[in-house]
């Protein structure tokens, strides 16, 4: 075993080489291992502790001996350059204006740009590397207007949201989920494909719900019917009989049974305000994630054999939603809405 007896110099070298941040970490290992074979310790203490072979810790030792510390730290690895490296910005370009439903149709599009010609796998890297991702597209309703929905967002929905983190106002968002008795089917990690059973008829479960913006409380109104204005007014009574010392702000669409002139008049009376989002815009209704939770969590690849049981499942989770789903709620329903100001699929 090699032993090393260093001076006081090379001693205040290497510490300030293992301060400085442009020195590699492989380095400033082999630093620390010299440090410590300074320090008499055993080689394979070493190894133990910096989590490397034995074999290691002599090859570092053995290096520091031959070449100093200036050997230590000059870099001999060869880092292979890519062959598409300059058109990463072009790609990166192409791409966001055009994305690609496969790495092959990727490859075909970096041989255009690049005149490099890839395999899929390679191209799948260079995809990766521009941070591109393989994931679902999701819908987005072909009439919204983004402008309208930001000028809502800045001009109406903010400054209530505001008033309602500081206890100022209640705001509730507002919406209908028709739970239609059937076989929900969702991906899942197994080792064939399963069948999940599916029940006949055409039963469904209402629930109009108010989610509160801060404390994420739900207030539902449920049938097995229809949800339709008086519904509506039955939720507004809820909420008003639970919260009956600040003004309350309900977020609704434009469903007719919400807009018309009975649940206007109500909520006067009531002293609630309603505050309808612009046209087809899910997106900034914050319910609308919390109903696709309770179908992840009550409905998805799951079979009742009764519409008894189907509600019961349901209720389950709406019932658990500050407990059992308290983490899920959490991180699910934060106040930061999806504006479509990107490009879309073409």
């Amino acid at each position: 075993m090699v032993k090393l007896q260093l001076s006081e110099q090379e001693i205040v070298d290497i510490s300030e080489a293992l301060d400085d941040p442009n020195i590699s970490d492989l380095a400033k290992r082999k630093l620390l291992v010299v440090r410590m074979n300074d320090e008499d310790l055993p080689h394979l203490k070493i190894a133990r502790l910096l989590n490397i072979s034995d074999d290691s810790v002599s090859r570092y030792v053995r290096e520091y001996e031959q070449s100093g510390l200036c050997g230590v730290l000059e870099n001999r690895y060869y880092k292979p350059t890519s062959s598409v490296e300059a058109f990463l910005s072009c790609l990166k370009c192409r791409f966001i204006l055009q994305p690609v439903h496969t790495a092959k149709e990727g490859m075909e599009v970096i041989e255009r740009v690049s005149g490099v010609k890839l395999s899929e796998e390679q191209a799948r890297r260079v995809m990766k590397r521009l941070g591109m991702k393989f994931i679902k597209t999701a819908p987005r309703p072909g009439k919204a207007d983004p402008a309208k929905q930001l000028e809502f967002f800045n001009e109406q929905l903010e400054p209530r949201l505001q008033e309602a983190a500081a206890g100022k106002r209640k705001v509730f968002f507002v919406d209908a989920a028709h739970f239609v008795m059937g076989a929900f089917l969702g991906m899942i990690w197994c080792f064939e494909r399963l069948f999940i059973k599916t029940p006949s008829g055409r039963k469904r479960y209402n629930v109009l719900g108010a989610l509160d913006s801060q404390s994420k409380e739900l207030i539902n109104v449920t049938n097995e019917s229809y949800i339709n204005s008086s519904t509506v007014c039955e939720l507004i009574a809820a909420i008003r009989a639970i919260h009956s010392g600040l003004p309350i702000t309900l977020v609704l669409d434009n469903a007719r049974y919400q807009h018309c002139q009975l649940v206007v008049d109500y909520a006067q009376h009531m002293k609630v305000e309603l505050l309808f989002l612009p046209s087809y815009s899910p997106n900034l209704n914050l319910i609308e994630r919390l109903w696709r939770l309770v179908k992840a969590k009550a409905l998805k690849n799951k079979y009742y054999s009764n519409f008894k049981r189907f509600k019961a499942g349901i209720d389950e989770v709406l019932e658990s939603l500050d407990t059992k789903y308290r983490e899920d709620i959490e991180s699910l329903l934060v106040l930061k809405f999806q504006f479509f100001s990107r490009l879309e699929c073409r």
